[in-house]
């Protein structure tokens, strides 16, 4: 068996309108074409849904009870369209984003509302957790999209570069370093008190290194978990942190300063992961391309 959408169509047509020539111009058909489209699903459904006269036309019972299922077919079809074009048109749709809670807190709550503000029927949904667990859920696809500084090649994933950041100090406004007119050198640190977060992003390897081909040896004078903290130690004069440099946007006063190290400029990668062989949304691919876009601005505004 072999009915199709358009003889159903057609037989509805047929029965709402009455009679074949206004229905005929209903589907924008000739007579004879709603004609055949009738015959073609009686033959296919073996069984005579009208009854023909010169003088009127009729459903049958048979016809009655497959007019309802017809119709209720027809419906679903059509609100089956309708909400696939809301998706495609942007009238509705969702967005998961895993990232880490610096840029949770920096980078993404103004590509949020920005986002929102052009498509308020879009619903973005933020969960922040760490690079690892980032990772896994757009490998298990329990978000669309992934945001971090990834260094490992772990997991097979789809990445795309969003912006490349340099690594600087902050420092605390009233010192020298920081009022300092040339650019700042990694080797400027050099018997500074230094607060280290091991877990930033996975910089701390990185710093290291610099600091070791700088010729420093950095004691750290405190050692803490979270950029809140150590940017909370350099606000009250307590030592120097090396960062990201969106990281600067987490100082709570002005009694720390972001300087760009130089001599040589490190680089860090923020990036874009989803998972290979899946397709994004309309809503999530709408998203991703306005990501890239604020970061690009972020980026040039140094």
């Amino acid at each position: 068996m072999n009915v199709t959408l358009r003889q159903m169509r057609a037989f509805v047509e047929v029965v709402h309108c009455g009679g074949f020539t206004a229905a005929s111009r209903r589907l924008h058909l000739t007579q004879s074409a709603t004609s055949l489209l009738v015959r073609e699903l009686e033959g296919q459904l073996g069984l005579q849904l009208l009854d023909r006269s010169t003088r009127k036309l009729a459903v049958t019972e048979g016809g009655a009870e497959f007019l309802q299922h017809a119709e209720r077919i027809l419906g679903e079809v059509e609100q089956a369209i309708r909400r696939t074009q809301d998706l495609v048109q942007m009238r509705r749709g969702r967005v998961t984003v895993a990232t880490t809670p610096v840029m949770a807190a920096t980078l993404l709550p103004d590509a949020i509302a920005t986002f929102q503000a052009a498509h308020p029927a879009i619903e973005v949904r933020l969960s922040d957790a760490p690079v690892d667990v980032i990772l896994r859920q757009v490998q298990q696809g329990e978000v669309d999209l992934g945001v971090g500084v990834f260094t490992g090649n772990e997991v097979e994933l789809n990445r795309s570069l969003l912006m490349r950041h340099p690594l600087g100090a902050m420092i605390p406004s009233a010192w020298p370093l920081a009022r300092r007119r040339r650019d700042l050198a990694w080797a400027d640190l050099a018997s500074q008190p230094m607060i280290v977060v091991p877990q930033s992003s996975g910089s701390l390897p990185q710093i290291d290194r610099v600091l070791h081909q700088s010729g420093i040896a950095a004691e750290p004078r405190f050692e803490v978990h979270y950029l809140w903290s150590a940017i909370g130690l350099v606000e009250a004069g307590l030592g120097i942190a090396v960062l990201p440099s969106y990281a600067g946007l987490l100082a709570r006063s002005k009694r720390a300063r972001f300087r760009v190290l130089h001599d040589p400029v490190v680089y860090r990668k923020i990036e874009l992961v989803t998972q290979p062989g899946r397709s994004l949304s309309p809503a999530a691919a709408s998203f991703r391309a306005h990501l890239a876009a604020h970061c690009k601005q972020f980026e040039e505004r140094g």
